[in-house]
C-alpha cells in the first residue's frame, strides 16, 4: 500500500485546511482546503515558512506546550494536541487551530501537523453578544471580592457581619444566575467555536511555572491534587506577562511571586508582592488594556472572559499587594473537589 498516496487522498478530501511542517515550520505537505484558505488565488508552495501565513507567537507557544507535555508524559499512547486562535499576517482573517506533534518514528523529531478552520465571521472582538455579557462582569467581580474580604478579614460585629454577608452572597448568587442564563443563550450560538485546550493542572501549573521562572518569578504550585481545566494557554501567558510587567514597571527591586492552587470551583494564580491594596478602579483599567501580540487586539479582560476567567485584588495582610487570576474548573462533576 502506498501510504503517502493514501495520506494525500485523505487530506485532499478534508474540508478543513491541513498543513504538515518540519521542525523549522517549513511546509512539507498541505491539502486543497489549506491552499484555498490562505492563497486567495495564489499558489501555496512546499518549503515556504508557515510563519509567512499566520502569526508566529501563538503557534510557537502551542508547540512549546506540546513539547512540555510530551516530556512530562514520556511518550503518551494518544498524542496530545493544542487548540488555539491565530490570525493571518494581515490580521484580516482569524483561524481556530489544532496542532499536534508527529510521531518521531515516522517523521523528523519536532515535525508537526496543524489544522486550520476559518472563524473570521464570528471572531470579532467587539461582537455585540460579548459586549452585552461584559455588562455583568464588574458587579460580579465586586461582589465576589467583597465576599472574600469579609469572610477572610472580619472588621465588624458578628451580627452585622453575618447579615451583610448574607445580603452579599444572595445578590452574588442572583447576579451569577442571571449571567449564566444569558451566557448560555450566547453559547448556543457559539457552541462549535470553542478554542480552548483541555489539560490537567499538573501540566498547566508546571508549564506556567516554567514560563514565569524563566523570567525570575518564583512559583509555588499546589501538589496535593490535579484537576481539569480548559485554557487558552497563549492568552493566559499573555495576561500573566502583562500583569508581571505592570507590577514591575515602577519598582524593580522587590520580591514578586506566584502561587498556583485549586479552589472549590476555580483554579487560581495569585501574584504577590510588597505593597498596598489594589483598588477596583485600577483592576478595571488593567482589564481594559491590550497586551502585546494579542490576537485581534483583544483586551486583558476579553482574553480572560473568553475562558470564563477574571482577576481581582483580594485584601492581604502584612502590607502585601496581590492580584488573583481565576479560571473555572472544567465540568460540573469536577466542581465538588
Amino acid at each position: 500500500m502506498d501510504h503517502g498516496a493514501l495520506l494525500k487522498t485523505l487530506l485532499h478530501e478534508l474540508q478543513e485546511g491541513v498543513i504538515v511542517c518540519d521542525p523549522d515550520a517549513k511546509i512539507t505537505l498541505f491539502n486543497r482546503a489549506a491552499a484555498d484558505l490562505f492563497c486567495r488565488g495564489q499558489s501555496l508552495c512546499r518549503g515556504t515558512s508557515l510563519y509567512d501565513l499566520c502569526t508566529r507567537p501563538p503557534l510557537e507557544q502551542a508547540l512549546s506546550l506540546l513539547r512540555f507535555q510530551h516530556d512530562l508524559n514520556n511518550q503518551p499512547e494518544t498524542p496530545p494536541y493544542i487548540q488555539f486562535i491565530n490570525a493571518s499576517i494581515s490580521q484580516e482573517h482569524f483561524y481556530r487551530c489544532r496542532v499536534s506533534l508527529l510521531p518521531s518514528v515516522t517523521a523528523a523529531e519536532g515535525s508537526f501537523v496543524i489544522i486550520f478552520e476559518d472563524i473570521t465571521a464570528w471572531y470579532i472582538p467587539d461582537n455585540p453578544l460579548y459586549m452585552k455579557i461584559e455588562e455583568f462582569r464588574s458587579p460580579m467581580t465586586n461582589l465576589r471580592a467583597a465576599v472574600e474580604n469579609l469572610t477572610e478579614y472580619p472588621e465588624m460585629s458578628p451580627v452585622m457581619r453575618s447579615a451583610f454577608e448574607n445580603v452579599l452572597v444572595q445578590e452574588s448568587l442572583s447576579l451569577t444566575e442571571a449571567f449564566n442564563s444569558f451566557a448560555s443563550s450566547c453559547r448556543v450560538i457559539m457552541q462549535t467555536q470553542n478554542h480552548l485546550a483541555a489539560m490537567n493542572t499538573e501540566v498547566l501549573f508546571g508549564y506556567v511555572a516554567q514560563h514565569l521562572q524563566a523570567n525570575n518569578i518564583s512559583v509555588a504550585a499546589s501538589p496535593d491534587q490535579t484537576i481539569g481545566a480548559e485554557v487558552d494557554i497563549f492568552g493566559l501567558l499573555l495576561v500573566l506577562d502583562f500583569l508581571v510587567n505592570w507590577i514591575l514597571q515602577d519598582q524593580k527591586e522587590f520580591s514578586l511571586s506566584c502561587a498556583a492552587h485549586i479552589g472549590k470551583h476555580f483554579i487560581y494564580f495569585d501574584l504577590l508582592w510588597p505593597g498596598p491594596f489594589i483598588p477596583t478602579t485600577v483592576v478595571e483599567k488593567i482589564l481594559a488594556e491590550i497586551p502585546a501580540y494579542s490576537i485581534g487586539g483583544m483586551t486583558v479582560g476579553a482574553i480572560l472572559h473568553s475562558m470564563d476567567g477574571d482577576i481581582w485584588s483580594p485584601q492581604q495582610e502584612n502590607s502585601q499587594s496581590s492580584l488573583r487570576l481565576a479560571l473555572p474548573i472544567a465540568g460540573k462533576a469536577d466542581k465538588s473537589t
